[in-house]
């Protein structure tokens, strides 16, 4: 890990809603054992493998399946993926032709590999270890462990031994369950057949600098560089609807990443607090909004998805994450005006079968 420490976002919830939150944290398990709220110590050799892993991802083409897992191995999906390093990467549901069903990560403005962003997060965060030699699939690969403070394993990676290219990874909850899991097969080396038509093949909004995310927040904006002591701000962006400007900002611990949306505006009665579909709208004063696919995918794979107002602003969260990292970025943020919001998100919490 590295020297500089991350210091905890502030939370800016009333008292009354901090009691509530207290209470549905004991209940999700979303306190943190005091050993590992701090970042982990030791050599973080594994890194060098995961740096290799981020250069072959920009420079080898390859077609391939790729197998995402939500908690404990549930609610799957399975995508067909065409990686062109000069385009990004483009993906739709195995089985599905029809171009519509395509999106595209773009190479320049996504979170999809083990950029540097997230290279530089997981190494503060972990004790990032070279676990030595597995197969995967039958290919021989490196595999990388990603340790917490007590020594427990939070995430693993497996990186091909011959190309460098990511195989799969595994993030953990603080069970030892799996929350979240991802892996490359049928593995083909080699340009594939790229869409003619595809959603996400042009960046979401224009990249926010320091100067510009300060400016927000001195207008009433709630966009902490930390959001909890182990999500770091990692990529903001903001787009219009109309006349409304929608800011996404990215949070990450290095093995998970949270998206927190965020408009002016109330959430109308026909919106539940929580989407299944990725989709949000508000009423007075805001339109509606897509997140779209560029930072993160999710849907029917577990993904934690969130959607409520609180002093003239509308939130939604959407993360593919251990249900405790969730409900912490959620409990970061201001809280919700509706007095039920917490009983729904454990009930949706309870959906998933992470209660």
């Amino acid at each position: 890990m590295r020297a500089d420490r991350p210091s905890p976002g502030p939370n800016s919830a009333p008292a009354s809603v901090a009691a509530a939150l207290l209470c549905a944290l004991v209940l999700t398990g979303a306190v943190h054992p005091e050993a590992t709220s701090v970042p982990a110590e030791g050599e973080d050799h594994g890194m060098t493998v995961l740096e290799r892993a981020s250069e072959a991802h920009g420079r080898v083409a390859y077609t391939a399946v790729r197998e995402v897992r939500g908690p404990r191995g549930r609610d799957g999906v399975d995508l067909s993926v065409v990686n062109r390093p000069d385009s990004g990467v483009a993906m739709s549901p195995l089985g599905e032709g029809d171009t519509e069903s395509a999106f595209v990560v773009l190479s320049s403005s996504a979170l999809e590999s083990l950029d540097e962003r997230l290279l530089a997060v997981l190494e503060e965060t972990y004790q990032v270890v070279d676990a030595g030699r597995e197969r995967l699939d039958g290919r021989p690969a490196h595999l990388v462990e990603a340790l917490r403070a007590d020594s427990t394993v939070a995430g693993r990676f497996w990186v091909d031994a011959e190309t460098h290219l990511l195989l799969g990874h595994v993030v953990y909850d603080r069970a030892g369950d799996e929350a979240f899991s991802s892996h490359l097969t049928d593995l083909d080396l080699g340009e594939g057949a790229w869409p003619d038509e595809a959603l996400g093949d042009s960046p979401w909004g224009d990249a926010l600098d320091g100067g510009e995310r300060q400016e927000l927040r001195e207008a009433g904006w709630v966009l902490p560089e930390h959001l909890t002591w182990d999500l770091r701000l990692v990529d903001t962006r903001a787009k219009r609807y109309g006349k409304e400007r929608v800011v996404h900002a990215v949070y990450s611990d290095g093995l998970s990443q949270v998206s927190v949306f965020v408009q002016r505006g109330k959430l109308g009665t026909e919106h539940p607090s929580t989407l299944g579909n990725g989709y949000t709208g508000t009423g007075t004063g805001g339109g509606g909004v897509t997140p779209g696919h560029d930072t993160i995918f999710g849907g029917d794979v577990g993904q934690y998805q969130s959607v409520w107002q609180a002093n003239g602003f509308v939130y939604t969260v959407l993360a593919d994450a251990p249900a405790d990292l969730a409900s912490s970025a959620v409990a970061a943020l201001p809280g919700p005006e509706d007095s039920g919001f917490w009983a729904r998100v454990l009930r949706g919490l309870s959906r998933l079968g992470l209660l």
